[in-house]
């Protein structure tokens, strides 16, 4: 177990997911030991997970999105502690939680600038923080990394989300964000013009989601 502090970058060794404490001896943690490198950290505030050291996660489960708006602040508190580092939001998105979930989507994506990435289970949400891991660690191939890009091309962070749009693939979710410029802009398009972009059928996938139809 390793000290850290949520108000400084913390060390995480290549490889290793760093995980808050308070995981331990949970479901989460031991399905995470059996797929990942873990290592434990006291003092990570409201910080669960730390794929490496420019990169943090916030998890939020079923319980604490039907419990309330506690959440919220939360995530705010989250977003002010990671300063420049890439956060992202892993949430649970179940029968309980569908109808609220365009709500967070906004509040997260749009208000905060985070990532947000739905999981449905606590085994899904396991598999996606190994992969982080995974991915953290081959720099050179890593769709999680914000890296140095071509004017008028959206960041890999804000890519990475916008292909969580069901029927939206990188190639898609990239030509729409080179036409409408941010996710807000996206969100408030009409189905028309998203069309326009990709099509009658992905236009409708799209339209629905930003208006909590999934």
């Amino acid at each position: 177990m390793v000290m850290a502090s949520s108000c400084s970058k913390p060390n995480v060794p290549s490889g290793y997911l760093l995980v808050s404490e308070v995981w331990r001896k949970t479901q989460l943690a031991e399905h995470l030991c059996r797929h990942s490198n873990v290592q434990y950290a006291e003092g990570l505030g409201v910080v669960d997970f730390y794929p490496s050291e420019d990169a943090a996660v916030i998890f939020l489960s079923e319980a604490d999105l039907v419990s309330g708006n506690a959440y919220r602040r939360r995530i705010v508190k989250f977003r002010q502690v990671i300063g420049i580092m890439r956060g992202i939001v892993v949430a649970q998105k179940t029968h309980l939680t569908s109808e609220n979930f365009s709500h967070l989507q906004k509040f997260v994506v749009i208000e905060l600038g985070l990532t947000l990435i739905p999981v449905s289970t606590i085994e899904e949400a396991g598999n996606l923080l190994a992969q982080m891991v995974g991915c953290e660690a081959k720099m050179n191939a890593n769709p999680f990394r914000m890296k140095t890009k071509p004017a008028n091309t959206p960041d890999n962070a804000l890519l990475v989300c916008t292909t969580m749009i069901p029927g939206l693939g990188e190639k898609k979710a990239l030509l729409l964000l080179k036409q409408f410029g941010s996710l807000k802009a996206l969100s408030n398009a009409n189905e028309e013009s998203i069309a326009d972009v990709v099509g009658p059928s992905t236009a409708s996938s799209v339209y629905n989601f930003f208006r909590g139809f999934y």
